[in-house]
């Protein structure tokens, strides 16, 4: 029996004939086949008001259909609007003084962890959760100033890389409001994902020119290395060693190790290989330079639907800003700043703290509203990389 119905009453499992109304705006299109997650019935959201269900081959109702269990099934791929996570308990400034001093500590650990994974020693991993608490903690506070730290601390060294990804993982966690046991799983798995570089020969994780096609091998099983040797510790959950092991994988299947492909892939690596390349991206490495938090956006929505999962990508955007809060810019004026808030729904219009003449001179600070109607002409030029020009930007934010 076919019946039309209101795209926000899919459900998964529902079999979707066509959707769309047959405007120029909203063509129809032919799908037949069932919605088989919660990504799935949200892309059929995003692109029509109604669809044509095959209630006979659907193997639930609408009417009958059961809310959706506390699991990895409940995680978000979207951060739809108005049902994010709560705003910052308290101001950008007061978080960010507590968020160095975790992210300090987190880097001490993970220096420890790496060093003495590489000597064969016994290694601290109980600590790990202590540490990955202590990240979602601080983003639950004020999500801005845990993700503000990868932009100003983006050096590309794997210590500061597995702290970069951990902050962003729990500030991103806390916006998507998901539950406290799956921050806490995202947080862990974030901070450990790159463990199994531990193993790699220095002269190929530090070789500034391009890998050969056998070092490029040695790399390419640091993934799976570092699932095993979490899992011989056995005080990690299924979740944490899964996500840990797929976070190279692709949407497509041509990831690594495994080669897997769409649900293949564990729900809490899809956020994990955004923030891994994401993050990798803005940092200055051996053989490149930094690109702009904007270029490594622009980098990850080429490659949606191939490497990434387009809705947790379109997420991650969200979030994260076209210009993240800590992210150096040029206005309109010559003038230079650094980016102190957004407003998700205005990414482009962000709020700046003026530091900088146009000749790159201290000035007294001054904040500036971008959104029109909010300071006129002086809008966002571009995103610069402040190490360009030889700037510490720590130490004008916020």
């Amino acid at each position: 029996m076919l019946k039309r119905i209101s795209s926000q009453n899919l459900r998964v499992g529902m079999f979707v004939v066509e959707y769309g109304d047959g405007s120029f705006d909203c063509p129809r299109v032919r799908l037949d086949r069932q919605l088989e997650s919660m990504a799935d019935v949200e892309a059929v959201r995003r692109e029509s008001k109604e669809a044509m269900v095959d209630m006979a081959l659907s193997r639930i109702s609408p009417e009958t259909a059961p809310p959706e269990s506390e699991g990895l099934s409940s995680i978000p791929p979207f951060l739809p609007r108005g049902t994010l996570g709560p705003e910052p308990m308290i101001s950008l400034a007061e978080e960010l003084r507590v968020a160095r001093a975790v992210y300090n500590k987190s880097l001490d650990f993970m220096s420890r962890f790496l060093r003495d994974v590489k000597l064969g020693r016994a290694t601290s991993a109980g600590e790990a959760e202590l540490v990955a608490g202590e990240i979602g903690a601080s983003a639950a506070r004020n999500h801005k100033a845990a993700s503000s730290l990868s932009i100003t601390r983006s050096h590309g060294y794997v210590t500061n890389h597995s702290v970069n990804v951990a902050f962003l993982a729990a500030a991103l966690g806390v916006r998507l409001a998901l539950p406290e046991s799956h921050l806490r799983t995202l947080t862990l798995a974030a901070l450990l994902h790159d463990v199994g570089k531990a193993l790699l020969p220095d002269a190929v994780l530090h070789k500034p020119g391009k890998l050969t096609v056998e070092e490029y091998a040695l790399v390419k099983r640091h993934p799976q290395d570092g699932h095993d040797l979490l899992a011989v510790q056995h005080l990690f959950s299924r979740d944490v060693l899964d996500a840990v092991r797929d976070h190279h994988e692709s949407r497509d299947g041509t990831g690594y190790p495994g080669g897997k492909a769409g649900e293949e892939i564990n729900p809490f690596a899809h956020y994990l290989s955004i923030l891994d390349v994401y993050d990798a991206l803005i940092s200055y490495r051996t053989y490149r330079r930094a690109l702009t938090p904007f270029q490594a956006l622009k980098f990850l929505y080429a490659n949606r639907e191939t490497r990434f999962s387009t809705p947790h990508l379109l997420a991650f955007i969200r979030f994260i800003g076209i210009y993240p809060v800590g992210s150096f810019v040029r206005l309109a004026d010559g003038c230079y700043g650094l980016v102190t808030d957004f407003h998700e729904d205005k990414p482009d219009a962000p709020r700046v703290k003026v530091v900088f003449d146009k000749r790159l001179r201290p000035m007294r600070p001054v904040t500036v509203d971008t959104a029109q109607g909010n300071g006129g002409a002086r809008v966002v030029e571009l995103g610069l990389n402040p190490k360009d020009y030889h700037l510490n930007t720590e130490l004008f934010f916020p």
